[in-house]
């Protein structure tokens, strides 16, 4: 049910930044597209969008959160189906299927399906009677987060994909599991690490994840269901990750090649990272100026309304304008975990946790990708880069914390 908005009582140094940051993306997404080509003129889309997105921030404040609680379940199956429907009917664009077609409106029902495995997994684990110390409580949440994994992994989209891993694990830990359970739990991540760092064709790999895991269970000392659970998944994984290697597309050994070394194909894969580099080291501290970026207006930047929009940020305003935006997102972040900590109501407390994260790590692994820490993964960033779905997601998100934050005091 609709409620009155009670503006004293929403988090306005959250309000603020986010807004900053939406008239900062717009003036950039106008910069990066004011080059002739293909792009030219997008910033009007991306007003339209903004409209839109801010309606949509302002509808997710204003219904009580309980709402979301009761269609947790049918957003949720309804996802799932708007991804299979990706796979088998989807626009296909640079090797991927990740849109949809609905007339004349194209969207991503991924950034759909983060929001509601975040409202269903924050149904689940608010429970009272769930206890995380036992397998069957905390293995059918991980179900939930996994079956929408695979589908967008299936796209193939690795980036978006993984933000499923890393909501369910924030949730875990904010509902209670223990560290020990916890660390059994990311230990197939570490498999999968060690699987593209060393060879588990040979000797040493094996020897590693032996000692890696006595340590780990003399410490945790699990019960035994979970003991043969963790040491099936992580022996399945070794034996299974040579086969995964082989088949993996072309695109992705050069992006994890690239992340490597970018510098041993600077004309091909590498070339995103290296003139992101430049574009971001010729900035200096102040920037060359709004519209005056060369990287950008000589069209060496690839993807520089979207994927690397930051990078336009940081050669138009420097360094100055680049720690600015990573400020207000970082108090974004830190009001949104202070909300879920204040919150009294479970549910809530949960959602705005999961949401947080997933905002955390768009934001975290875009910035880092665009300075050459990272693999390319096609992430946008959150309220900077062009595009509609993600924009108007990213503004849903942020109305469900303000939600939070209006019923804060509510059981």
């Amino acid at each position: 049910m609709a409620t009155r908005l009670r503006l004293p009582l929403l988090d306005w140094p959250m309000m603020l930044a986010a807004s900053l940051l939406l008239l900062i993306g717009l003036a950039t997404v106008y910069s990066a597209t004011t080059v002739p080509g293909a792009h030219e003129g997008l910033w009007t889309k991306q007003l339209l969008w903004l409209v839109l997105a801010v309606g949509a921030a302002w509808i997710a404040t204003v219904f009580h959160y309980r709402a979301h609680d009761s269609l947790a379940y049918p957003l949720y199956g309804l996802s799932l189906v708007l991804l299979v429907a990706v796979l088998v009917m989807g626009t296909s664009a640079f090797g991927a299927k990740r849109w949809l077609d609905l007339g004349p409106v194209r969207f991503q029902p991924s950034e759909i399906a983060k929001i509601a495995t975040v409202f269903v997994l924050a149904r689940r684990l608010s429970h009272p009677k769930v206890d995380l110390t036992r397998f069957r409580h905390w293995f059918p949440p991980l179900l939930i987060a996994l079956v929408p994994f695979a589908l967008v992994a299936k796209e193939p989209d690795l980036g978006t994909s993984l933000s499923f891993p890393v909501i369910l694990i924030a949730m875990y830990f904010w509902a209670g599991m223990r560290v020990g359970t916890l660390l059994l739990g990311l230990s197939p991540a570490a498999v999968l690490v060690m699987a593209f760092v060393m060879s588990p064709r040979q000797a040493p790999f094996w020897i590693l994840l032996v000692l890696a895991l006595a340590v780990l269970l003399a410490v945790v000392r699990p019960g035994r269901l979970l003991l043969v659970t963790v040491l099936l998944v992580n022996l399945g994984l070794g034996l299974a990750m040579p086969r995964v290697k082989d088949h993996l597309h072309d695109y992705q050994i050069r992006r994890i090649e690239t992340f490597l070394n970018p510098d041993q194909d600077p004309q091909g894969a590498g070339y995103q990272i290296i003139q992101s580099r430049i574009a971001i080291g010729s900035g200096g501290v102040l920037g060359k100026g709004w519209l005056k970026g060369t990287q950008k207006a000589l069209s060496f930047l690839p993807m520089r309304h979207t994927d690397f929009i930051f990078a336009v940020v940081g050669e138009e305003r420097g360094l100055i304008g680049a720690l600015t935006v990573v400020l207000l997102y970082a108090v974004i972040i830190l009001r949104g975990y202070r909300l879920a900590a204040v919150a009294r109501n479970g549910f809530a407390s949960l959602m705005a946790v999961g949401l947080v994260s997933a905002l955390f790590y768009h934001v975290m692994v875009n910035i880092l990708m665009t300075i050459g820490w990272a693999p390319v993964t096609g992430l946008p960033l959150p309220l900077l880069s062009y595009g509609g779905t993600a924009l108007i997601v990213n503004c849903i998100q942020l109305g469900l914390l303000q939600n939070v934050a209006l019923r804060r005091q509510e059981y």
